[in-house]
C-alpha cells in the first residue's frame, strides 16, 4: 500500500526487491560461505530504499572478502567491525537526512553459523517442531516492555549514532527451517500462522497481504535439507 518499498533481500550473492526466486544449492562438507539478510528502510525518513541497498550491497561485499580460518571469537569481531565501517558509510552518504535501515539475517561460514541483527526484522526457526522467534527487536516497544509504545520507534539501526549488531553463534541441523523477515510480515500476522505457512514464502506473503498490511513485505525462507 505504500508507493515504494523500502525493503530489500540479499541471498546466496543476490539482491531482491519487488521481485522473488527460489533454489536448491549444496553445502560442501567442509561448508560455505553463505550470507541471507533482510533489510528495512525506516519509513518516515528519507532515502530508507538506498539504506537497505546499502545495508544489503555492503553485506555482500563482506562475505565475498572474509579469509578462511577465522574461530568464533575472530568471526564475531570481524562482523562488528565490518558493521561499525558500514553504519559510518551509510551515515557519510546520507549527508545528514536521517536515512537508516534495519538489518538481519542468518550467515554461514564454514561448519559455524551466527545470527545478526540490528533494528527490529526477524529471524524464526523451525526445528524438531519447535518454532520460536531467535532476534530481539531493538524497538523502544521490547526496550520498555511496553505494549502501548509505538511498534515503528527504534533505538538501534543501521544509520544512526551508536549503532551495535547483535551477534549470535548457533548451529545448522538437518532440517533447519528459518524465516527472515521484515515487519511488514511478523506485525500483521500471528506468529502460529507464520508457523503453519513456514514451508512457503508466497503463503505467507499471501497471509500478510490478506490482513492488509500497509508495510512492505520481504520475507526468506530457507530449508535445510539431507
Amino acid at each position: 500500500m505504500r508507493s515504494r518499498n523500502e525493503d530489500m533481500a540479499y541471498i546466496g550473492g543476490q539482491t531482491i526487491r519487488d521481485d522473488s526466486d527460489s533454489f536448491e544449492f549444496q553445502i560442501p562438507d567442509k561448508g560455505m560461505k553463505f550470507g541471507a539478510i533482510v533489510c528495512d528502510g525506516l519509513g518516515g525518513r528519507a532515502d530508507g530504499d538506498r539504506a537497505s541497498r546499502m545495508a544489503c550491497e555492503l553485506f555482500e561485499s563482506f562475505v565475498d572478502d572474509l579469509p578462511e580460518g577465522l574461530d568464533a571469537n575472530e568471526m564475531i569481531q570481524h562482523i562488528k567491525r565490518w558493521f561499525h565501517i558500514a553504519n559510518e558509510s551509510i551515515m557519510t552518504a546520507a549527508a545528514g537526512n536521517g536515512m537508516a535501515t534495519t538489518m538481519t539475517g542468518l550467515l554461514l561460514y564454514y561448519d559455524q553459523a551466527y545470527l545478526v541483527n540490528s533494528g527490529d526484522s526477524h529471524v524464526y526457526r523451525l526445528r524438531h517442531e519447535n518454532f520460536r522467534l531467535l532476534t530481539k527487536d531493538h524497538s523502544e516497544r521490547e526496550r520498555l516492555n511496553d505494549s502501548s509504545a509505538p511498534a515503528h520507534l527504534m533505538y538501534n539501526c543501521l544509520g544512526i549514532e551508536d549503532a551495535f549488531i547483535d551477534v549470535t553463534p548457533t548451529r545448522i541441523v538437518e532440517g533447519d527451517r528459518y524465516v527472515i523477515c521484515s515487519d511488514g510480515l511478523s506485525d500483521y500476522v500471528d506468529v502460529d500462522e507464520i508457523e503453519r505457512h513456514s514451508s512457503s514464502a508466497a503463503d505467507l506473503l499471501h497471509d500478510a497481504l490478506a490482513q492488509g498490511a500497509p508495510d512492505n513485505v520481504t520475507l526468506i525462507v530457507i530449508d535445510f535439507m539431507a
